[in-house]
């Protein structure tokens, strides 16, 4: 079984988690309000396995602290908008001296499409780069922004895929953004 290190996974991500967790891995979620911690953790099937740190990434020296006493996860999954790109950016210089590669699952907004917006931090050859775009739906040409539902289910299939790039829903044509 893997360990994940879910960076932000009490909202949209809460049933990718729950997921992973429910598949018998070990999940490690960061998150800054603990009482959202608390009931993902009362969520669990094995709430032994669901480990919590709360911690909000623009706090960056703390949350670099607290990362730092981690052990090493074989996946990250991280949501972390671009306010935090330099939280990004230490967990995978962080992590570079890692001695097995750790897959890195990078979520971003649906404006990662674009190339001149879509941060891509440089990383180590110990970091397996992935990227997860969210986009939104098309119903009878009508658009809609994703659930957390298909958010969660969305990412749980690129981890398990483990494409380079992947898109949950669509993001074209980009004019039909909702």
């Amino acid at each position: 079984m893997s360990h994940f290190l879910v960076i932000v996974g009490t909202g949209m991500l809460e049933d990718a988690v729950l997921t992973w967790n429910q598949q018998g891995h070990t999940v490690t979620v960061v998150a800054r309000k603990k009482e959202k911690l608390k009931r993902l953790v009362s969520r669990a099937d094995f709430p032994k396995r669901l480990h919590i740190v709360q911690s909000d990434y623009l706090q960056l020296e703390k949350f670099k602290n607290q990362l730092a006493q981690l052990s090493a996860p074989d996946v990250i999954v991280s949501w972390i908008h671009r306010s935090g790109n330099d939280a990004i950016q230490w967990l995978c210089n962080h992590y570079k001296v890692s001695d097995t590669r750790i897959a890195f699952f990078h979520i971003k907004g649906s404006s990662a499409h674009n190339p001149k917006q879509n941060f891509i931090p440089p990383y180590s050859n110990s970091i397996i780069y992935h990227e997860v775009i969210l986009g939104f739906q098309l119903d009878s040409g009508v658009s809609r922004w994703l659930t957390n539902t298909e958010i969660a289910a969305g990412v749980v299939h690129a981890a398990e895929q483990k494409p380079p790039q992947y898109v949950v829903g669509t993001v074209e044509p980009w004019d039909k953004r909702p």
